[in-house]
């Protein structure tokens, strides 16, 4: 079947979202295309006992009226139809070193003070670290609404300062560095390659305001497709695309595995970038080019427990819980025998008796080549290894947690484990990778691909392309979506509502 529209859109996560009812807003007819059954990408929520479990959004910095975040969601309309709960304000990040622990309070100057109550020798530090992540968000253009360039390429405006080289810059004190660095998970962190503009970007957003999706992340997945349907945009689910036609280096139309045809007039792929280049003919993308991606490193993937708890047995922590084993908080880094070495952890809260839990979610670290061998499928259905992998693995986070949470398991009535396959099987990211490409500050640009290609109406998007995570792919869809339309007129667009 030949379908026509406007513009294609390949997937159906945030930034596909994010993308098509942007585009959709300007009058733009849009067809978003998901190969899964359900969209949403980590929007999606499951079900397991009844509970509800998120995928992988798990909180939303910057929500706060004013901040920046909340005037793209309110010109968007997402702020009357998505509830959101503010986490602890005065506690909104836990941070557990060893036996000792850490409250990262919301707003900068609440959360200065707080880390001056546990670090008063370390005023001059902290001042400089706050002064050093304020002044990365403030350089950026997208997020303080500035007119800029519209050939400007935001991905290609920041330092190649490396992370630890500014944290070391401002103090030697290890306990405090291990603080600073102990969300890490929230960007895969690697020490002597991530850059620092991802973790102060990052920190920043959090420290603004942090809150999450009320009944689940997929509540905002629904927000934005009745969205785009009211605007007149198609949302397709079941539609892998396996092929895009392209002539004297212009898209002409993207096949899909069922036999259908969508024709557009621009063409957006926010799936990962060595995915989408396979889509085209061979040659229509340089050779070098080709090459660059397929040797740009992919971040880690993870292993998480989801978990069930017996009701009234178990607090609700009302903040993150980001604990590690030592001051060497460096996760992703990790022998085999020291798995896991830090976890991040949240609960949800049983509504029908409040200030106890109904569930917790645990996620950890985990490299594609540790469950490589259950690729196939089939053999992972029929070969119970697989399961029993994961229940050792289960296991050992159980029994971390246990140490610094007693009473944890036995508070537990069933869990479910997923692994970087489960996140390969319903993303298609490669290596089952967490936030896609991974940034690395000593390759300079080499880490870095822009939204625009060398066919004329092809854009790339999505958590590959610039920064991950909310605030990064929002602001790289209205990077990749200024391409049909005014930058500077959509930033005041979005200023002003």
């Amino acid at each position: 079947m030949d379908r026509k529209f406007d513009i294609v859109i390949i997937g159906s996560g945030f930034g596909g979202l994010m993308c098509a009812s942007v585009l959709g807003k300007h009058g733009f007819k849009v067809a978003l295309l998901e190969m899964a059954e359900s969209y949403g990408g980590n929007l999606q929520n499951f079900v397991r006992d009844g509970l509800v479990f998120n995928t992988g959004l798990h909180y939303i910095g910057a929500l706060e009226e004013g901040q920046v975040l909340n005037k793209i969601f309110k010109y968007l309309g997402l702020m009357d139809r998505v509830e959101f709960e503010k986490l602890d304000p005065e506690c909104f990040d836990r941070i557990i070193i060893a036996d000792r622990t850490y409250c990262c309070a919301s707003g900068f100057e609440n959360y200065a003070q707080r880390l001056l109550s546990y670090f008063p020798e370390e005023q001059e530090a902290i001042n400089n670290y706050m002064s050093l992540i304020k002044d990365v968000w403030a350089k950026n253009p997208f997020l303080n609404f500035r007119e800029i360039d519209p050939n400007f390429d935001y991905s290609m405006s920041f330092s190649n300062t490396g992370l630890m080289d500014a944290i070391n810059s401002i103090t030697s004190n290890e306990e405090l560095k291990a603080v600073l660095l102990s969300n890490n998970g929230l960007y895969a962190g690697v020490p002597g390659r991530t850059p620092f503009y991802v973790h102060a970007l990052i920190n920043c957003l959090f420290i603004q305001s942090a809150f999450n999706v009320k009944g689940g992340s997929a509540h905002l997945a629904d927000a934005f497709v009745s969205i785009i349907k009211e605007q007149g945009g198609s949302v397709f689910t079941g539609k892998k695309v396996q092929a895009i036609k392209s002539k004297d280096l212009k898209a002409i139309s993207a096949l899909t595995a069922d036999g259908d045809e969508f024709f557009a007039e621009a063409f957006y792929s926010t799936i990962h970038p060595a995915e989408a280049i396979k889509l085209f003919d061979k040659g229509v993308f340089r050779k070098p080019f080709v090459q660059r991606i397929e040797k740009m490193a992919n971040t880690i993937g993870s292993f998480v427990l989801y978990v069930t708890l017996r009701k009234g047995e178990f607090a609700h922590i009302k903040s993150n819980i980001y604990y590690s084993k030592s001051q060497d908080v460096w996760g992703a880094v990790y022998k085999p025998e020291e798995w896991p070495k830090s976890v991040m952890m949240y609960t949800t809260e049983d509504k029908g008796l409040p200030g106890f839990a109904e569930s917790a979610t645990i996620i950890t670290f985990m490299h594609y080549s540790e469950v490589a061998q259950w690729e196939d499928k089939q053999k992972r259905r029929q070969d119970g290894s697989y399961e029993a992998f994961k229940e050792e693995r289960s296991a050992g986070l159980f029994a971390m947690i246990e140490e610094r949470f007693k009473g944890f398991k036995a508070a537990s009535a069933s869990w479910f484990s997923s692994t970087p396959l489960t996140y390969f099987d319903y993303t298609g990211s490669p290596e089952g990778s967490m936030y896609g490409l991974a940034k690395d500050y000593k390759s300079g640009f080499g880490s870095y691909l822009p939204v625009t290609t060398r066919v004329s109406n092809f854009f790339m998007t999505g958590q590959s392309v610039g920064v991950h995570g909310v605030m990064g792919v929002a602001m790289n869809s209205i990077v990749a979506a200024s391409k049909l339309l005014n930058i500077n007129e959509l930033l005041k667009e979005i200023e002003g509502s």
